[in-house]
């Protein structure tokens, strides 16, 4: 059964997911692990519940993984990255995780981790992600993403050109990128940019 804080989750969806999913506490013990968990792992629900969230992850990834858990948290933000898991026959994996925090009211209780097979991490695991952008950080890469120029974000945000290219580099210094086109790549595959809107073809 879920936690103290997860008791009101219903189990039944999470339990029936195609993809491995797991449900852990706010301090990142297993809660709960699905059946598709079960059978990526070679772990069973009871093998796991009580576990903290970092043991199947080999040592050199955990910063990694147990950042963006705290991400979600902290910050109440849904993480998507890759990172790697030791499975029960000692089988280095790799995966995209994708972890979403769990609300109670206003008061985030719990992480619900999907898991979906990648052949190997395509990048390295050792990472300090997730990056820490100011808003207006997060402002401007959204406003990159997006097409627009220095100039036009100038004019958009009401500030000067240097100041935008300021930002700019600063964003890309915290997202190890060296070019416009690499931050917003980055930034996608870390889930720092809004997803686009459902729009017709």
């Amino acid at each position: 059964m879920p936690g103290d804080g997860l008791r009101g989750v219903d189990l039944w969806l999470v339990e029936r997911l195609a993809v491995p999913a797991s449900l852990h506490d706010v301090d990142g013990r297993f809660v709960y692990v699905n059946p598709a968990a079960e059978r990526a792992s070679g772990l069973l629900n009871a093998d796991m519940v009580g576990r903290h969230f970092t043991d199947p992850v080999p040592p050199e990834a955990r910063a990694n993984v147990e950042a963006h858990f705290r991400r979600a948290v902290q910050r109440g933000e849904p993480t998507d990255f890759e990172t790697s898991f030791v499975d029960a026959e000692g089988r280095r994996r790799g995966v995209r995780a994708m972890n979403f925090p769990l609300r109670d009211q206003h008061e985030i209780v719990g992480v619900l981790i999907l898991a979906f097979d990648v052949r190997a991490p395509q990048h390295d695991v050792t990472t300090t992600y997730p990056p820490q952008l100011t808003p207006r950080q997060r402002e401007i890469l959204e406003l990159i993403a997006a097409g627009h120029t220095t100039v036009e974000i100038a004019h958009e945000l009401t500030i000067s050109s240097e100041t935008v290219r300021n930002h700019v580099r600063s964003v890309l210094r915290e997202l190890n990128a060296h070019s416009r086109p690499e931050a917003v790549a980055t930034a996608q595959r870390l889930g720092l940019l809004s997803l686009p809107p459902l729009r017709p073809r």
